[in-house]
């Protein structure tokens, strides 16, 4: 039961530090701390979420979206998750599916901001189906 404690508060520290280091914009210093979260606990919401962000911040796009893709599994009604997840792939060039995240985080919250930017943004950008096909 002691040692039960004793890891859970290494993991509440482990992610205060790490989510604390995204903030400063400091990937070096969360990545590993919050690594050593997830393999504590892999099922934290938080630790994923933190994690994904630390990734985006140091550019390593497939872990992060790999870290915001568990978080959304673990918490599909989380807008910030679907957000985020559409940023990655957008800087991915997955287009199709950064529009699919931003319509998702629409459905959840229809007032975020940045959802209806990049959707704007996106669309916008995306050529139509009349530029794409030739007619006979």
């Amino acid at each position: 039961m002691v040692e039960s404690a004793r890891s859970g508060e290494q993991f509440s520290e482990l992610l205060q530090k790490g989510s604390q280091a995204v903030k400063q914009n400091r990937p070096d210093v969360a990545i590993p701390l919050l690594e050593k979260a997830v393999q504590m606990n892999p099922e934290s919401f938080d630790a994923l979420f933190w994690l994904g962000a630390a990734y985006s911040l140091a550019q390593r796009w497939e872990e992060a979206a790999d870290c915001f893709e568990q978080a959304k599994e673990i918490r599909p009604g989380v807008a910030s998750v679907w957000y985020n997840l559409g940023v990655i792939y957008w800087r991915m060039g997955r287009t199709s599916d950064a529009i699919d995240c931003f319509e998702a985080t629409l459905q959840i919250d229809p007032n975020h901001a940045g959802a209806k930017k990049a959707l704007s943004t996106l669309i916008s950008t995306k050529p139509g189906l009349d530029t794409e096909l030739t007619p006979l």
